[in-house]
């Protein structure tokens, strides 16, 4: 009896679902590495756009009565976001009377203050007023190499953005202005 090739073909049984199950593993630690960095970045900008309000009377002496901008607010996400890249990231600003504004990290406007206020319609940046803040982020993974048919990605529903194929992880924060 010939047993010559057993152990190259119990190898290449075991060894396809071992690889699979290797790269799932570490996708589905990406993907989580992702979300939580993107719920930590969000958390900290909404946070540092609520001891921002109009009163606050030590950032305004420390920027030179400048109100936060959607910039800045911007920059503070992106900062706390470490490995997030700028142009993918998604926010999505909302206060209470404003209309929402929804902007890509690296276009985020430099005039436009945020929260609004300083008017007698719009009072969101008044301590008490209620802001949140929510981006998305895509999360492309490996694992569709592996799956028939998928080209450049599978399909998921309903968290898509930015073209077909892409699953967006979301993140929200909400927040009482303090100032």
């Amino acid at each position: 009896m010939r047993k010559r090739g057993n152990a190259t073909i119990e190898f290449t049984l075991v060894g396809i679902p071992l690889v699979f199950v290797l790269i799932s593993t570490i996708e589905m630690a990406r993907g989580m590495w992702i979300y939580h960095t993107l719920a930590y970045a969000v958390k900290e900008g909404t946070r540092y756009a609520v001891a921002r309000g109009q009163n606050n009377s030590i950032q305004l002496a420390q920027s030179g009565s400048t109100p936060t901008t959607y910039n800045d607010v911007c920059n503070a996400v992106v900062q706390a976001g470490a490995g997030l890249l700028r142009e993918d990231l998604t926010l999505t600003f909302h206060s209470a009377t404003a209309a929402d504004v929804t902007t890509t990290a690296d276009k985020c406007s430099a005039s436009q203050t945020w929260p609004p206020g300083d008017s007698a319609g719009v009072i969101d940046n008044q301590p008490g007023q209620t802001i949140s803040l929510t981006g998305l982020y895509p999360f492309v993974s490996a694992i569709s190499m592996f799956w028939p048919g998928a080209g450049k990605g599978m399909t998921f529903q309903p968290l898509i953005c930015k073209g077909a194929g892409t699953l967006c992880l979301p993140a929200a924060s909400q927040d009482v202005m303090q100032f």
